[in-house]
This record gives C-alpha cells, structure tokens and sequence, in this order.
C-alpha cells in the first residue's frame, strides 16, 4: 500500500537540532513513505523558510510537495502567496500561531489571506493543539466563511484539543484532521467513528515524531483495508491534487 505523509519539516527544530534534505528522504523512505509535504518553521523570515522549501521541491520533484509558511499578520504575505503558489508552485500553505504570536479569532487579516490562497486552490493547514493560541474554534468559523477551501487542521488538536476538535468539526465538511503527534488511541478511534476516514489523513510531524510509532499506531485500530488506504494515500491524492 502507497504511503504519502502530508505534514512533515525541513530545518533545525525549535530545539536546536539539524537536519538536512538526505535525512528527511532516507528516513521516511525507510519506512515506505513514497510522497511528502514539507514546509519550513526554522527562523523568522518567511521568504528564507520558503525559499530553503522551494530548493527542497527542485532537488526532489518526485517526492516532495512543498507548502508555503505564512504570517497573516506580514506586510509581505500577498507577494508570499503570489511567489509561492505562483511562481514556484507550492501546494499548500501552513499556518501556525504559536509561531508567529497571534490569535486566530483576533487576526483580521486572516480571511484577506485565505482569499486569496483560495484563488490557487490549494489546501490550508493549521497547527491546531499545543498552545492556547491555537484553539480550532477560529479557524471553524474561517473554513465556514471559505468554503472552497480544504483546510486540514494537523494533529487533530493535539492533546489539549483532541476530543473538542472531532466533535467541533463533525457538521464542516471541508475540515480534515492529520494523524501526527495525536496518541490518544480514543481520540483517534472518535474521529473515525464521527468523521470517517475519508476526512482523515496520514502525516508524521518529521523530524519532532517518530515516523515508525506514527505509523504503527494506525494498524492498532482494526481498520479495514479501504480505511487504511484513504488514511496513507487517497486522502492526500485528493488534497494534493493529484487526480
């Protein structure tokens, strides 16, 4: 069975820790993951972070898709957008709060940028879990008002948000969760009873998690066979556009 990982990083972590393109290709391949999506959170200069993004996408063009890291809250996040998804050809753009020290419902600027991320027709990530900055509630109410767009909020809330972000988004079908960093074996059997496995995707977080123990904790959950393969592959087939 294909695996393709939707959520996954390149750069030094906030821990300080280096990583390299060669790492991120020999250590997801060991494990059968053929397709993945990286963005980059390392510094504070989003044009740096996609640029190092945009060189991991010409180096490896059959494994990588590369999302787009954005501030709303930047004086340059249209040109961002514009060089991103225009010019390079990214597939998806990343938010992330806690990184760049907003909240999402105190944020006007967001539905702006998501307008025009819509014109591209990629689909939005969210760090949703971790921080109180990065509650789902807001982004619901965005995903309501852009309806067009997929938006997959990552780590499934994590677990500060895990069982009130399934209940959450259960009535907004253009939400899907990502299964990284998410170990609560009753959050993630909820989401597939609540939401089904068509709105659930499979991602490993490289380089903060475990890509074994994300994987593997998957077949604990007595899926059946077209479970699994909407989870590993199709679901990301279907948000990357590749059909």
């Amino acid at each position: 069975m294909k695996r393709y990982d939707i959520h996954a990083h390149l750069g030094r972590t906030s821990s300080g820790e280096e990583n390299s393109p060669a790492m991120l290709v020999e250590q997801l391949t060991r494990f059968g993951i053929s397709r993945v999506g990286v963005c980059c959170l390392s510094g504070s200069d989003n044009r740096a972070q996609n640029d190092l993004i945009h060189q991991l996408m010409l180096a490896y063009p059959d494994f990588v898709e590369g999302y787009a890291f954005l501030n709303p809250k930047s004086p340059a996040v249209f040109d961002e957008i514009d060089r991103c998804l225009g010019d390079f050809g990214m597939n998806g753009v990343k938010f992330n709060s806690w990184k760049h020290g907003y909240f999402g419902d105190n944020c006007p600027e967001i539905d702006d940028v998501l307008t025009a991320v819509e014109h591209y027709g990629v689909q939005v990530q969210v760090h949703v879990g971790t921080s109180p900055l990065c509650t789902p509630w807001p982004w619901i109410e965005y995903a309501k008002r852009h309806p067009k767009l997929d938006m997959v909020f990552t780590h499934m809330g994590c677990h500060e948000f895990g069982y009130s972000t399934v209940e959450a988004i259960r009535e907004v079908p253009g939400i899907w969760v990502e299964t990284s960093c998410q170990m609560e074996v009753e959050v993630l059997r909820k989401a597939f009873d609540q939401l089904g496995s068509h709105r659930i995707v499979f991602g490993t977080d490289w380089p903060y998690k475990a890509t074994n123990a994300e994987i593997e904790k998957l077949f604990l959950l007595g899926l059946s066979d077209r479970e699994m393969e909407d989870v590993f592959y199709k679901n990301a087939e279907i948000l990357w556009r590749m059909n």
